[in-house]
């Protein structure tokens, strides 16, 4: 059962379906092993839960125009199942391929399409990825990754093929995957219909190795296709095969192998069916192979793996998952930010295209755009113009952190991330409305979270602060928590605090600094203060041991910190007059270097520091908790760690940042309240996660065979608050959810046959004939799917 996730599907057959002349035909952007319960029902571990609003609803989904964004955005529906894993690489290319909008571009000609692969990657539940993207708080935790693809999509009549060419360029990777140019060709022949929900198609694609910008066609590094056929008597049969490898040392060996293999046999109507999977590979780490036979019914499905164990899956009963949302304002229209736009940037005669926004600036092929070049902003449309702007760059940026407050009990069961001095590993607590349960613990060489069982009570009598410093992504970063009745134990050097749900939660709203904002001339730092001379080093901060807790009051001359200057000029801070610029890689802070608060060394600035139970001492890290508003720099060789910006004289062009908004959910008797970051269409951040069963999709404790999915789903038609004015209400749509089928006893499948299917040869392959790379001048058509003209 291979499902569908778009409307549209197609492919090379013997016979071409007719249509009118110049439609395009379709395929999935997403494959897998069975069609989506449309009559089933949901979990009650995961029916979307609906939030509790208090007083009147501002936007109700049924008053919305039936024309509108939210009522015409479509949700797209799959199941997840553990057989279709073999589907990962073509399913990336059929995601991508999407992106390209080839069914809009039919008989335009050859054109660019900007890829992000950031929304197509088969490892976002990956749970070690999750684990490591959590030590990942620097400004680029959720940027997007573009690449470049050259496109031809064509028809030369309503009676022949729709064939879709793509040339795909893709730099060496960090997973040690060697530069590389990839052919795929798309031949469609017949679109879907009632009977046959996939169309005929054939898709081809190969790999070949690029050294010094020249393709070395004469070595292939992967290979395969997909096909969908249909017999006689309407049955479709669809064939998946992917076989490779890479050469990581350069020795012109593969060093890694896979092979990826799949046939399903479905019925017409795609009720019933059976199939087969095979997956191998292996390398410098090991080698892993798994197989798998499946059967199903409307009602079940069976699956048997390569040492016979069998599951046994209810079709009409499945726990679901959405993965992307849209957001819309009171008319219903989408809430759209200004994150960026494509932009033409000349150099020896040669036009390059790329993009910036408040990621920074992207250009491909190693394209380096210095200080002060001038760009061109690309318009597309009607009277389409380039308007030309300087670059300005800096080595690092500026953010401001806004305070807002609640309360404990409001993020009851929301997991926190904190660092336990004491050990020096990675914790995972939760309120629970008496006390603080670390549930995980970060193993620091899988990077998976692993449960703590039982759970353990954190000790708020034995504490180093009054104050517990945590960082969620669910509350949008950084988070304190002001413990109450806190006293000092001279003799333990220690204080012994408690917590209530009427305790004060603090977090912060970000915002990056632009030249034409107010900014303070001079900051004061008491922690994580960057040493310029120390940046590439393994401890890159100056030693502010001395600075924590001081035994002068905050308006003390001899009070101690360290001091910097910054210039909206420039927009460089500096620190003795020598910029805080990281120029070269440190390994040991990949993601960059952030500074702990800066704030203006004002007497009232400084009066928040004063020590709650002892005026007459500072108790500097009070600065995260107390101060309405403070500063953190960054700075680093990525692109995300430096300010980026156009200007056209002293005005410059602005991009928004996400835009943080609150969401409440009701569980039982508990509300909780969420900060989740919303970057525009299909982009909300901020669902804790949690690991699921890769058999069985159950819940379970990580582990190396299980997903990290997120924790819950948020309900279509649910109101989402502006973090910033906690006044403006907007409402929220899944636009992609999985179904994961609920394991059942295996004797629900007693009449169920598994059958073990041919699997596809390589011998079948066709080269895709597409010829090189075609040159394309002019700028991207397509971005991020999203059509420029």
């Amino acid at each position: 059962m291979i499902s569908v996730s778009l409307g549209g599907c197609g492919g090379g057959g013997s016979s071409t379906s007719s249509t009118p002349a110049n439609t395009s035909l379709a395929i999935a952007s997403k494959v897998s092993v069975v069609d989506t319960s449309s009559s089933g029902q949901a979990s009650l571990a995961t029916q979307l839960i609906n939030p509790l609003v208090i007083g009147p609803k501002a936007i109700s989904p049924g008053s919305l125009p039936a024309n509108s964004d939210y009522n015409t955005d479509t949700t797209q529906v799959y199941v997840e199942e553990r057989s279709a894993e073999a589907f990962d690489i073509i399913n990336e290319i059929l995601c991508s391929l999407g992106q390209t909008r080839y069914d809009s571009m039919l008989n335009l000609g050859d054109y660019k399409a900007q890829i992000d692969l950031s929304q197509c990657s088969s490892g976002n539940d990956d749970a070690s990825k999750a684990g490591q993207s959590s030590q990942n708080q620097s400004s680029g935790s959720t940027q997007p990754d573009y690449e470049f693809w050259v496109v031809n999509s064509s028809r030369a009549d309503g009676g022949s093929p729709h064939i879709v060419k793509a040339w795909i360029h893709e730099e060496a990777n960090s997973d040690s995957e060697p530069e590389k140019m990839m052919y795929a060709k798309l031949t469609i022949t017949e679109a879907v219909s009632a009977t046959n929900p996939y169309g005929i198609f054939t898709l081809y694609f190969a790999a070949h190795p690029v050294a010094n910008g020249v393709t070395d066609e004469s070595r292939t590094m992967f290979r395969g296709y997909l096909k969908s056929e249909e017999d006689a008597t309407g049955k479709v049969l669809l064939k998946f095969i992917a076989d490779g490898g890479f050469d990581v040392n350069g020795d012109d060996t593969n060093d890694m192998t896979f092979t990826e293999k799949v046939t399903v046999d479905r019925s017409g109507d795609g009720q019933s069916g059976g199939g087969s999977t095979s997956m191998s590979s292996a390398g410098a780490f090991g080698s892993e192979s798994a197989s798998y036979a499946f059967a199903f019914n409307p009602s079940y499905f069976l699956r048997r793996d390569a040492l016979g164990a069998e599951v046994c899956l209810n079709r009409t009963s499945y726990d679901e998952t959405a993965w992307r949302y849209g957001m819309y304002g009171s008319s219903g229209a989408r809430v759209n930010r200004i994150s960026g736009f494509p932009l033409k940037y000349t150099n020896g005669g040669t036009d390059y295209f790329g993009w910036i926004g408040y990621w920074g600036l992207w250009f491909p092929d190693s394209v380096s755009v210095p200080d002060g070049a001038t760009v061109y902003k690309m318009n597309y449309g009607s009277g389409a113009t380039e308007v030309p702007y300087s670059v300005a760059r800096v080595g690092g940026k500026l953010k401001k952190h806004t305070r807002k407050t609640m309360t404990l009990g409001e993020i009851k069961g929301i997991p926190l991330q904190m660092h336990d001095n004491s050990d020096n590993n990675e914790y995972r607590i939760e309120w629970n409305g008496t006390s603080f349960l670390k549930t995980a613990v970060m193993n620091r060489t899988t990077w998976l979270w692993e449960d703590i069982s039982p759970q353990e009570t954190l000790d708020l009598t034995a504490l180093n602060q009054t104050e517990l410093y945590l960082w969620s992504e669910a509350m949008g970063g950084s988070t304190q928590i002001k413990l109450d009745s806190c006293s000092w134990d001279m003799g333990a050097n220690r204080f012994s605090c408690s917590a209530s749900d009427a305790s004060v939660v603090i977090v912060y709203l970000e915002n990056m600094v632009y030249p034409t904002d107010t900014v303070p001339s001079t900051f004061a730092c008491f922690e994580n203060c960057p040493d310029p001379a120390s940046l590439t080093g393994a401890d890159p901060f100056f030693d502010t041991s001395a600075m924590q807790n001081q035994n002068v009051p905050p308006d003390d001359p001899s009070l101690q910190y360290v001091s910097y200057a910054f210039s909206a000029s420039d927009m460089k801070l500096k620190s003795s007059g020598t910029p805080v610029i990281q120029s070269a890689a440190n390994n040991n802070y990949e993601w960059g270097t952030t500074s702990g608060p800066l704030f203006e060394p004002s007497s009232a600035n400084l009066a928040q520091l004063a020590c709650s139970w002892d005026t007459g001492n500072t108790c500097s890290w009070q600065a995260r908790s107390n101060l309405d508003s403070f500063y953190t720099w960054e700075t680093g060789i990525n692109n995300w760690n430096q300010f980026t910006a156009l200007r056209s004289g002293s005005a410059y062009l602005t991009f928004d940042t996400p835009l943080s908004v609150k969401y409440a959910r009701t569980v039982g008797s508990d509300t909780s309240t969420y900060f989740l970051q919303y970057a525009g269409f299909g982009e909300l951040w901020g669902i804790p996660g949690k690991c699921v069963n890769k058999d069985t999709g159950g819940d379970t404790a990580c582990g190396p065979d299980t997903r990290w999915i997120p924790e819950f789903s948020i309900p279509a038609g649910a109101t989402l608050v502006n973090a910033s004015d906690n006044a403006t209400e907007y409402i929220v749509k899944p636009l992609e959810k999985e179904q994961r089928m609920q394991s059942v006893g295996t004797s629900n499948c007693t009449g169920l046959t598994l059958t073990s299917y041919t699997l596809p040869d390589i011998s079948e392959f066709q080269v895709p004939d597409i010829g090189t790379r075609p040159t394309v001048t002019a700028a991207p058509a397509v971005i991020g799917g999203v059509l420029q003209q």
